[in-house]
């Protein structure tokens, strides 16, 4: 190159350039040695949050974290590869206790009968490449584990299924297998309770179907577990019998019991209360009948015998309100989608302050009744609320979705609230009620995710493991409009119908402006 061509390379407009050039050259080879993130979104979902940050550091034992992925994925997979490789560094990072391993398994029946023993299934891809379209097996698969005494304890994930939840999916798997013993959650059965249906609490408790003896010389929650029988009683065709085996719960789920609990149960769950366990009631006082027409059921279940003492009781109503979600329902040859008022959408305006509610966006109670908050020696905090369209019906119920609901204004609802002792010294539990039980049984946890995001962080927060509440739901992002009352309808009808006007109208005053002065 000639003397001339090095000099006008180096005049002093590419020399900024190549200051420039320099820089970012310099900065790439930084970021590469150690990169950082910039996560731009309001919820801040790509960035770990200090839940996960304090459980992984504090971590005692090593964490293995063994990955099972085959080589030939399909595209869509190898970003979340990629993605997975990404975060793991970052935990890595945060944790020196966490022990990654990526392993690409064969497809041979040796391999694939191991990983099997393990619970991890091999699994089938369908694959579009080079015009042809074809079902591959292989392997997308995690394995956790961590020794703890002696014992290993471990969380398989058969299929790695989104990277939009891999924070709360690897988290709570740590803090699963990182934990001497899992607290016990116990679900009240006997009384008709409603189904709940949510394997994530498998992750953080052990769960217990549990009744209650009131009588005799032991009292508690109980579960039953059969006896093995002898050869010689099976030959006698001795009945199996149940052994009661009692345990203590550190949270008593109540869901929906349709029938009355008796006086000296309601005893035992205040006792159990008064000691420090939690308890968690999802009851309403009244319920349609979906099996006759939705007829309206009062159910008298006694357990306003143990909220009133705590400062809330669940009205004889139901509530409706403006701030609704719509109901699917076939009429004739025809599928109708309409707004229903009894499914009642609870929005984050309206939420009370409580770590259960931190990251949910809004939460849909369908058929719910009010409570009343009453004076008591506890703090009671409503934790949802209607917005102030909202009313009840009592006495005589229409809930077919074709009914012609009115709304005025007035004064909002509570549906769902928190009790506990304003004695600092005192060693109560926390009580909670919700006016409904629907809202988690299997229909309406799929149709609302929130729903049971809520209920996840109910439990966690109560049972003193609101940790995994604030990153279970970071990514459920639903916007509800917020209601609005007619004036500020017409307000924002009338800005729009005429702003139009009015701007083009100080544009074409401003060019005539412009081309006056130009012509003097």
């Amino acid at each position: 190159m000639s003397i001339p061509n090095i000099k006008k390379i180096f005049n002093s407009k590419n020399k900024s350039v190549l200051i420039v050039l320099s820089f970012l050259i310099v900065l790439n080879i930084l970021v590469s040695q150690k990169p950082f993130y910039v996560d731009l979104t309001e919820e801040k979902i790509y960035t770990i949050s200090n839940a996960s940050k304090d459980i992984l550091r504090g971590l005692e034992n090593d964490v293995n974290v063994n990955f099972y992925i085959s080589d030939d994925l399909p595209v869509d997979l190898n970003g979340t590869k990629t993605q997975l490789k990404d975060l793991m560094n970052q935990y890595k990072d945060i944790s020196g206790k966490v022990k990654v391993s990526y392993n690409t398994p064969e497809n041979s029946d040796e391999k694939v009968a191991e990983l099997a023993q393990k619970g991890i299934p091999q699994i089938q891809f369908n694959v579009i490449e080079k015009d042809k379209y074809e079902v591959k097996q292989g392997f997308f698969a995690v394995e956790i584990t961590s020794d703890f005494e002696g014992e290993t304890k471990r969380e398989v994930m058969p299929i790695i299924q989104s990277i939009d939840t891999w924070e709360y999916d690897f988290v709570s798997a740590v803090y699963s297998v990182s934990r001497d013993k899992k607290e016990t959650v116990a679900f009240l059965t006997g009384h008709g309770e409603g189904e709940i249906q949510i394997p994530d609490l498998l992750k953080s408790y052990e769960l217990q179907s549990v009744q209650i003896q009131s009588e005799g010389e032991q009292k508690g929650f109980y579960f039953e577990k059969e006896k093995t029988q002898s050869s010689v009683e099976a030959e006698m065709e001795v009945a199996q019998e149940a052994e009661k085996i009692f345990i203590n719960p550190i949270t008593l789920i109540i869901s929906g019991p349709k029938t009355r609990l008796t006086e000296g149960e309601i005893s035992i769950v205040d006792e159990f209360l008064n000691n420090g366990g939690n308890v968690v009631v999802l009851s309403e006082a009244i319920a349609p009948d979906m099996n006759n027409n939705l007829n309206a059921v009062v159910i008298e279940n006694g357990l306003n015998d143990l909220t009133k003492k705590r400062g809330i009781e669940i009205d004889s109503n139901l509530v409706y309100d403006k701030s609704n979600s719509n109901i699917n329902y076939q009429q004739g040859f025809f599928s109708v989608s309409k707004a229903y008022p009894f499914w009642v959408k609870i929005v984050k305006e309206n939420f009370g302050s409580h770590p259960s509610l931190s990251t949910v966006q809004s939460i849909m109670l369908p058929w719910a009744s009010s409570l009343s908050i009453n004076d008591s020696n506890h703090e009671v905090v409503p934790l949802l609320k209607t917005t102030n369209y909202a009313q009840a019906m009592s006495g005589s119920y229409n809930l077919l979705p074709d009914v012609n609901l009115y709304f005025s204004a007035g004064a909002q609802k509570t549906v769902a609230a928190i009790s506990k002792s304003k004695d600092e010294n005192s060693s109560e539990g926390s009580l909670v009620v919700i006016g409904d039980s629907d809202f988690v049984s299997p229909n309406f946890s799929r149709q609302v995710p929130d729903n049971t995001s809520f209920f996840l962080n109910l439990v966690d927060s109560v049972s003193n493991s609101a940790n995994l509440s604030s990153i279970r739901s970071k990514n459920i992002v639903d916007r509800p409009l917020r209601e609005i009352d007619e004036s500020e309808k017409n307000y924002w009808k009338f800005i729009a119908i005429f702003s139009g006007a009015i701007l083009i109208n100080i544009y074409g005053v401003f060019r005539i402006t412009k081309r006056k002065k130009k012509s003097r």
